[in-house]
């Protein structure tokens, strides 16, 4: 009976989520903030990875056509999943779409295997579908475009399951995709997964050095290398806090932080919101009450009252918008609504929380569709073509500015890491006002500095440990 029910539950939280989700895999268009940039991205990232770099750095098209080092900086996972599914979609467009579908049921189901490993097969249904119809979750999903938060979050819930049942080596996996997921985020999980390993399992607090020497071959070279660019971070966090009535109101809309009436939403959402409060009426544990200090940090620090920390703790600053701490409002709802359900002597009050959950966000899963558009229309557009996929074109190198007249003959941007050669003897690389001027008819060729290499063997060296601890 026990085995039956938990096949129920997990039926019912993947046909509520995959029909959340149906949308990210019909053939119509789903116009989101960064949705264009991404499939920019994996128009470049899928170019690179054919030519052979197994770690993309260049975007060999973009910026005009002088190329530009964007995947140095940017977090990779996304473009790598994105790269995949393009090889059966043949299309960039579906590609960024599937694979934020396939994320969003990726969060879902491990939201379930977390929850589960605490609270058993029905509460931790009901807490995964709190979670994955949380409001924000649809504001990264269908108003953003964010999939890398997306998938960060996914990864952040499979870690706590892999800590939970102390499958140590593939906790440090999942940590490390998270940061190969999103860069930003990382930031912001890695403490929060810090406290929560330290209440629930200390332990598995040094399996983290896993996840980060796994990842080292992005974030070594984007943090070391970041002197040599501009524009990595262009937001002024100072014009994206939120007034608190925003943060109770439900609301909807397509337009970016701060832009009127359209703004997007920046709701907790009403039954994330009562499950934290049914849990309150619960016997509280260590860990809910780290997990609602989480949430009425989170809450503070979205208000305008918090900008001295803001401007005194300068890391902060990265995160550049105050309402990305919205991010917690999964985890810590979920958890919360899993709680209420185990401990409530009726099942169905918690089962109701879910049927509420579906029914305030069930809107927010029908986003606004255009007509199919696929990667041609993007790569035959020089307003594409010839950006940065960045904010206002800033994403540029110390050496020159974003190039707006297409480049001519074989001109590239300079960069660390290019090389010359004729007839296979090196000739020396010459920096021209920021685009590289060699002597003779010669080859170019990306390669890796010395801080990308040192990144790439901890990487490789980091997966090497990690599988042999595997099989100890």
């Amino acid at each position: 009976m026990k085995r039956k029910t938990s096949i129920i539950t997990v039926v019912v939280l993947l046909l509520a989520t995959v029909w959340a989700a149906t949308p990210l895999f019909g053939k119509k268009y789903i116009p989101t903030h960064d949705g264009e940039y991404h499939i920019i991205r994996i128009v470049e990232f899928s170019k690179m990875l054919t030519a052979g770099h197994i770690v993309p750095r260049w975007a060999p098209d973009m910026n005009s056509g002088y190329g530009i080092p964007i995947f140095n900086y940017h977090y990779p996972l996304p473009n790598y999943i994105g790269s995949f599914v393009r090889v059966f979609t043949k299309d960039a467009v579906y590609a960024f779409q599937g694979s934020m579908g396939i994320g969003y049921i990726f969060l879902s189901v491990a939201a379930y295997l977390w929850l589960n490993a605490l609270f058993g097969a029905v509460p931790a249904a009901i807490g995964a579908i709190v979670a994955v119809f949380t409001p924000y979750v649809f504001v990264d999903t269908y108003i953003r475009g964010s999939i890398g938060e997306v998938w960060a979050t996914a990864f952040l819930f499979l870690a706590l399951y892999l800590a939970e049942k102390k499958k140590y080596v593939w906790f440090a996996a999942a940590y490390g995709l998270l940061i190969l997921s999103h860069n930003i985020m990382a930031m912001l999980y890695t403490p929060f997964i810090f406290g929560y390993l330290y209440l629930q399992d200390k332990r598995a607090i040094r399996w983290m050095a896993g996840g980060i020497g796994l990842s080292a071959f992005f974030w070594m070279p984007a943090l070391l290398e970041s002197k040599y660019v501009t524009g990595l971070n262009t937001v002024n966090f100072r014009e994206h806090f939120v007034a608190w009535y925003d943060l109770i109101i439900p609301s909807w809309g397509s337009g970016f932080s701060g832009s009127g009436g359209d703004a997007m939403s920046v709701q907790l959402g009403i039954a994330p919101i009562l499950a934290i409060i049914a849990a309150l009426t619960q016997k509280r544990t260590k860990l809910f009450v780290y997990l609602l200090t989480i949430f009425i940090l989170s809450i503070l620090f979205m208000l305008p009252i918090s900008l001295p920390a803001w401007e005194l703790i300068k890391p902060l600053q990265l995160v550049q918008y105050p309402w990305r701490l919205l991010s917690f409002v999964a985890p810590v709802a979920g958890y919360a609504a899993a709680l209420f359900t185990y401990k409530s002597k009726s099942k169905w009050l918690g089962v109701l929380l879910a049927v509420l959950s579906v029914m305030l966000s069930a809107s927010y899963a029908r986003p606004v569709q255009y007509e199919p558009r696929n990667e041609a229309y993007y790569m035959s557009r020089p307003n594409f073509t010839q950006g940065t996929s960045s904010m206002g074109n800033s994403f540029s190198t110390i050496w020159t500015g974003w190039k707006d007249t297409p480049a001519t003959g074989s001109a590239t941007l300079y960069f660390p890491g290019w090389k010359a050669y004729v007839n296979g003897r090196e000739v020396p690389v010459i920096n021209n006002q920021g685009v590289i001027e060699v002597t003779g008819s010669a080859t170019l060729k990306f390669t890796e500095t010395p801080v990308r290499l040192v990144a790439d063997i901890i990487s490789i060296l980091s997966i090497i440990i990690l599988f042999i601890c595997g099989l100890l």
